[in-house]
């Protein structure tokens, strides 16, 4: 049995990413899924001068975490074209905990599932794309993305319509297989 860290790029209390990060968890049969909330490792903004006081102690106890998990799942938003600076904050902390020509993730590289949604149609597949090309950089094999356009439509009453779920569902069980 695998373990996969899930996780959303988004510090919106209200995510849609968190949402779509939880229904894919919950589609997890084969192995032992963990989700976590990157708000619980506050970061201040990376800067050299920050670096310079010290790594934060987050960003340490974030690599160790994913360290123990042997794939991630991450969701991500799309900021006009790009992730988000928070995510980037994140991954460039990690870059720096990491050891030169260490993955950013972990000892090993991992293999990763990216998602993103939103209200328009094109569900945040630009900002997928370029995380897919930076992903092996960074210590990730990306075995899947998956964009869902339309959240407002697709999501009621605190879950996703028959559809999506199915989609879902096929997207989850594809990347188990794939671990």
């Amino acid at each position: 049995m695998k373990k996969i860290l899930a996780f959303s790029g988004s510090n919106h209390s209200q995510s849609i990413h968190n949402k779509l990060v939880r229904s894919l968890a919950a589609k997890v049969t084969q192995n032992e899924v963990t989700i976590i909330d990157l708000k619980d490792f506050d970061m201040p903004m990376y800067g050299i001068d920050e670096e310079s006081q010290g790594i934060p102690t987050e960003a340490l106890d974030l690599r160790q975490i994913m360290n123990e998990h042997d794939a991630l799942v991450i969701a991500s938003p799309e900021h006009n074209g790009s992730m988000p600076a928070y995510l980037k904050n994140v991954i460039d902390w990690l870059s720096r905990v990491a050891k030169p020509g260490q993955p950013f993730f972990g000892d090993d590289k991992k293999p990763v599932l990216l998602v993103s949604t939103s209200p328009g149609p094109n569900g945040g597949a630009t900002n997928l794309k370029t995380m897919a090309d930076l992903m092996p950089w960074w210590g990730g094999d990306v075995k899947a993305t998956f964009s869902l356009g339309r959240y407002q439509e697709k999501f009621s009453d605190g879950d996703f319509d028959t559809a999506t779920q199915a989609e879902l569902k096929a997207l989850m069980t594809s990347f188990e297989k794939a671990l």
